[in-house]
């Protein structure tokens, strides 16, 4: 006997010799059938088919011969052959309990064992408790549960391969350790990114490779390492554009980033007019070339390329910038997010540049106001890129600090005003 998926198989069922399924009234057909089963009594299996063929061609309505042919074409295990006469023979004349066991055992044999059951739990609707078909769903039961477990093994062989590739020295669990170490100990973190970096090369592992690049990239960027977060955010930049795609939402925002964090590196290195086309870049991306798109993403882009003409002592284009980046921000939080605070301090900023001092001074004071309505923790919450308390407390003094300067200089220009008035003015 021969066995599949574990299970053992039945023995091909007798013909049936019955001519109540009969559609014509031609003695030839029913002559063929006949001749067809004589030879399957004598296990001649492929002459059965041929007079089962014969029958066919000329009655080709009547389910018998479809079923008769679909039991010798078992007996030869031409499974593919047997299903299609089973499934022809159901579909002309259901009620049979034979031809839905043909149906069901070929598709079993044919390892299509959801469908197996498909079938079989029709043929129970139709004809409940029939012995062989109650017999045939333990088999098909048997099998599903080894292609279960079968799918187990593999699943449970891939998570031990990938353990073994995320070893101790593997490139995503030296990513991890660097992750770990990034923040108290910078300098061994990127000793073991440089590490991961090597052994994602080595695999062929290149999005691993990204991963690992891109937090040396932020590391560097956080020690003020300019020149060494240039040469790697540029790896990133170059590695992402050949590896991701750009009709992928999260891929395309990814790419932005890494340009974004490029344009920092570059405006901090002072080669302003790079940084700028970064930032550009960046902001393309973002907006996927839609300037009507707003998200935050956008809104710290535009602010960074405003920073950048800002230094390059392009006061109004920096305004334009930052004043878009705000537009942002408040139709996305509302009025009082702390995104809010920051974009004012840098509004303040490009207003006194420009020599608009009132409109310094009114974004100095809405800035103060705005940290002042917030808790500390609150303002973090909602400014990611700010990394610590230490460093919002530092924006806050430098704030105050511009805004006294500011007002100390206008009370100056007041006083000098007065005096020049005072000079001018003719003796009584």
């Amino acid at each position: 006997m021969s066995h599949i998926f574990g299970c053992k198989q039945t023995p091909p069922t007798p013909p049936t010799t019955s001519d109540e399924e009969s559609s014509g009234n031609t003695s030839d057909a029913e002559m063929k059938k006949k001749k067809g089963n004589r030879a399957m009594g004598k296990k001649k299996y492929p002459k059965a088919i041929k007079y089962y063929s014969k029958a066919i061609k000329i009655d080709p309505d009547n389910a018998t011969y479809h079923l008769n042919r679909a039991i010798a074409n078992s007996a030869l295990e031409l499974w593919k052959d047997a299903e299609v006469d089973a499934e022809k023979a159901v579909e002309l004349h259901g009620s049979t309990s034979k031809s839905h066991f043909q149906l069901a055992r070929a598709r079993l044999k044919r390892g299509r064992c959801l469908e197996a059951r498909k079938a079989l739990q029709l043929g129970l609707q139709r004809c409940p408790q029939e012995p062989a078909l109650v017999q045939l769903g333990k088999e098909i039961d048997r099998a599903l549960a080894a292609l279960e477990a079968k799918r187990r093994q593999e699943e449970e062989e891939e998570e031990r391969s990938a353990a073994k590739s995320a070893g101790p020295s593997g490139a995503k669990a030296l990513t991890e350790q660097a992750r770990a170490l990034s923040e108290a100990r910078p300098e061994e973190a990127l000793a073991l990114l440089e590490a991961a970096r090597e052994a994602a090369k080595s695999g062929s592992q290149r999005r691993e490779e990204i991963n690992a690049a891109s937090l040396a990239g932020k590391v560097l960027l956080r020690l003020r390492r300019w020149p060494d977060a240039i040469d790697c955010w540029q790896a990133v930049v170059q590695m992402e554009s050949e590896e991701f795609s750009m009709e992928i939402l999260e891929e395309r925002q990814a790419l932005s980033n890494a340009q974004n964090n490029l344009g920092i590196a570059l405006k901090n290195a002072t080669r302003l007019a790079e940084a700028f086309g970064s930032f550009q870049e960046a902001y393309r991306l973002a907006t996927n070339g839609d300037d009507k798109v707003a998200t935050y993403q956008a809104s710290q882009i535009l602010q960074n390329a405003s920073q950048c003409l800002l230094a390059q002592g392009k006061a109004k284009e920096a305004r334009s910038f930052c004043s878009r980046a705000q537009e942002i921000c408040q139709r996305l939080f509302g009025e009082f997010h702390g995104s809010l605070a920051l974009g004012s301090l840098a509004l303040a900023r490009c207003c006194r540049a420009e020599g608009d001092l009132r409109g310094a001074v009114g974004n100095y004071a809405k800035c103060l106001e705005l940290f002042e309505q917030k808790t500390q923790e609150e303002i973090l919450a909602e400014l990611p890129e700010v990394p610590s308390v230490q460093r919002l407390q530092q924006l806050l003094q430098q704030a105050k600090a511009e805004l006294a300067q500011l007002l100390a200089f206008a009370e100056q220009a007041k006083a000098q005003a007065s005096a020049s008035s005072e000079s001018t003015e003719p003796a009584t």
